[in-house]
């Protein structure tokens, strides 16, 4: 690999000394077979930033959440967006959007430092340099191989936190032409909202001067030490009365051992559902609410049928982004809300209704302080004397957009999509740190269908149930579609079964 300087703005020479010497971690410069033999040549060069302050301190409760989410998965969970460029796009161009980042937003100059037996501190630097690497796709290459493989590669290698900052930029040339921009984002520096706050910000700066249109309100800094002040720690108390108030009043379930089943130990079962998307829309519009409320209400009534146990209890992931001077943040700070609801001898709609309230609690108390957390929840099931492994639940379209309903189907248009059943297609996943979750999802370009993910242990909950809860999700929009009459089915002394 070669270092070549490009512009008066970018040197070949080391990091600065207020900057960590940093790289891409020690595969930066190995590719897998696949696309070692698409790239002709790799070059790198050094672009330099100075950002508007530094400073150390530790992880705020969002960071602490991702960082163990992280650790727990052993993968920086990489976010990549591949960007076409226009035949008359620059190396300079990608230097200055690069040093933007940089020398805007904290997250993106922060490394990690560590000590034994102690927290990690995250460490902004003010100034220094990152590499922008450009890669050369041999012209006789198929191009559209090299960028899937290229995607692939960055997809999976992990991010070394205490050398590298938390941003790759990868420029693809090919004929001495650039075709596209890989960008690669480490998820402990920021979520995808926060990503895209980022590339706004870049997009939208001034013409003339390149500055952006005005301050950072929030730096992931800055929370660590709001979060440590007394309105901090009431909050974070006040969470963690809410979690143990609930907790306790959950009913026992019955001890089990765990079961392997043959095949694969962790599994995934994928229902791409159009009945699931029309009942659910035509709910909506009867109750005046978005489709996520509906499937929400249609998750809990499913997963109490399965279970038995009432009230019906999961866990959330949470954006905070709701929260004053958080909404642009680039940065984490989504956490785990506990969601409780009552789903007996009632209705479907209410349950929807009983939902909606709910999830507003869940929200208010998904704020505190992680390792506070995990202090209760430890009490809470010694006192118990059991594991409290909820099912995990994350609606991913309701994060990203509004989901108002569309045009309101007919009971006809219900029915008939109905009596197409989709299968449900299988996976196995390499590692997974839940017993059960289930994550709404759609697919890009098709919005005909809601995609239900079940993942699970099957040691813990068999593959039958993982395909029972998706399934019953589905005829319980179906039925409630057509019937506002719609019983839950569930028992208000129904005995638990151990599901999850």
């Amino acid at each position: 690999m070669t270092t070549v300087p490009v512009s008066s703005g970018l040197s070949s020479g080391p990091s600065s000394e207020s900057s960590s010497d940093l790289s891409s971690g020690p595969s930066s410069d190995s590719f897998s077979d696949s696309l070692a033999s698409l790239v002709a040549s790799t070059q790198t060069i050094d672009v330099p930033f100075s950002g508007d302050d530094a400073g150390s301190g530790g992880l705020n409760w969002g960071q602490q959440h991702i960082f163990g989410a992280i650790r727990n998965l052993g993968s920086s969970m990489n976010m990549c967006a591949l960007r076409e460029l226009p035949p008359t796009a620059t190396v300079e161009d990608f230097a200055d959007e690069l040093r933007f980042y940089l020398n805007r937003f904290q997250a993106m100059r922060t490394l990690l430092r560590f000590e034994a037996g102690r927290p990690p501190i995250q460490v902004v630097h003010a100034s220094g340099t990152a590499p922008l690497r450009i890669l050369d796709i041999d012209p006789a290459a198929d191009l559209d191989a090299a960028l899937a493989a290229l995607v692939a590669e960055h997809e999976e290698r992990n991010f070394d936190d205490e050398h590298e900052y938390p941003i790759r930029m990868v420029l693809i040339r090919r004929a001495g032409v650039l075709t596209h921009l890989l960008t690669v984002l480490n998820h402990f520096a920021t979520d995808g909202a926060g990503a895209f706050a980022m590339y706004e910000d870049f997009l939208h700066r001034d013409p003339v001067t390149g500055q952006a249109r005005g301050p950072v309100p929030t730096h992931p800094l800055d929370l660590t030490v709001q979060q440590a002040t007394p309105a901090g720690r009431r909050q974070s108390d006040a969470s963690l009365r809410y979690w143990e108030r609930q907790l306790a009043a959950l009913p026992r379930r019955r001890p089990t051992a765990a079961v392997p089943e043959t095949g694969s130990r962790y599994r995934r079962a994928t229902l791409r559902s159009v009945p699931l998307l029309l009942g659910a829309t035509r709910i909506a519009h009867r109750l005046d609410c978005d489709v996520s409320a509906v499937v929400l209400g249609l998750f809990a009534t499913a997963l109490a049928r399965l279970t038995g146990e009432q009230p019906t209890a999961a866990q959330m992931l949470v954006s905070n982004r709701f929260r004053p001077g958080m909404a642009d943040i680039v940065g984490n700070v989504s956490q785990s809300g506990l969601f409780v609801v009552d789903v007996a001898d009632t209705t479907v709609d209410d349950v929807i209704e009983r939902a909606q309230r709910a999830v507003t609690r869940t929200y208010k108390y998904a704020y505190f302080d992680l390792e506070q957390w995990k202090t209760l929840l430890a009490a809470v099931e010694r006192e118990r004397g059991e594991e409290l492994a909820l099912c995990y639940y994350n609606d991913r379209p309701s994060q990203r957009s509004g989901t108002a309903p569309g045009p309101e189907p007919s009971v006809e248009a219900v029915t008939a999509a109905a009596a197409t059943p989709a299968p449900v297609v299988w996976s196995t996943l390499p590692f997974f740190n839940e017993r059960l979750m289930v994550t709404i999802d759609n697919v890009p370009d098709d919005d005909d269908a809601v995609t239900v993910l079940v993942s699970a242990d099957t040691w813990h909950v068999t593959s039958e149930d993982m395909e029972t809860l998706a399934r019953t999700m589905e005829s319980l929009a179906v039925a409630a579609a057509c019937d506002p009459a719609t019983a839950t089915g569930v028992g208000a002394a129904a005995e638990a079964k151990p599901v999850g």
